[in-house]
């Protein structure tokens, strides 16, 4: 793959942090602390002395939903997969990345989410660019890229290639979807400015070149 894949990286937290009195004690980062591509996006999780402790304290939330969405809003640090943002609003794009975030939620273990990250990587259709395991253990997120050349309307692009990727994902990958547990694809991944958790995952796999070791 030769195209950059730029996004914009986010400090942690990405909603206000409030007290038990419901008083704001740590505001929100809306503005990107740096660019960044899918080499620095996973280094960042692999050599930043906190990654590993903060992914393992969310993966150990994950049966208690409430204090696993707070673990990993206020401490994990995620980037935008589509593009680069001044702001974390969709009407503040500043070029698209020509990539789709597919997310695969709530498999029933480590192991299972391991195996689709393989597959996901192996699947010839999706070619993602970058495949980990989520932080809580039990899901997978894929970079898809697409043909930013298609239309010159670039959230229509994007949108369009977003929707297909989930409609894709849901045909090809229909044994792992559940409604009734919400296990499979997560269908609100579709706004152009959709936030991705970084995890620490050693065995993340990787199209790209990147500066790693």
């Amino acid at each position: 793959m030769n195209q950059e894949r730029k996004l914009s990286f986010f400090l942690p937290p990405i909603s206000p942090v409030k007290d038990a009195n419901g008083k704001n004690v740590n505001a929100c980062h809306a503005r990107p602390s740096q660019g960044t591509d899918l080499g620095g996006s996973m280094e960042h999780s692999h050599r930043q002395p906190a990654a590993e402790e903060l992914t393992e304290a969310a993966a150990a939330a994950y049966g208690d939903e409430k204090e696993y969405r707070r673990l990993k809003q206020s401490t994990l640090p995620y980037v935008t997969p589509c593009g680069t943002f001044s702001y974390r609003r969709s009407d503040r794009l500043l070029a698209p990345s020509g990539l789709s975030i597919l997310d695969l939620d709530h498999l029933d273990s480590r192991e299972e989410a391991e195996r689709m990250r393989r597959q996901l990587f192996d699947d010839p259709f999706l070619l993602p660019e970058l495949v980990f395991v989520s932080p809580g253990g039990h899901g997978v997120k894929a970079f898809v890229p697409y043909d930013l050349g298609r239309t010159s309307d670039v959230k229509q692009n994007a949108a369009e290639n977003i929707y297909w990727l989930m409609e894709y994902a849901r045909l090809r990958y229909g044994d792992c979807s559940d409604k009734d547990k919400g296990k499979g694809v997560d269908y609100s991944g579709k706004d152009l400015v959709r936030a991705c958790f970084l995890s620490h995952d050693e065995r993340a796999l990787m199209r790209v070149k990147t500066p790693m070791g």
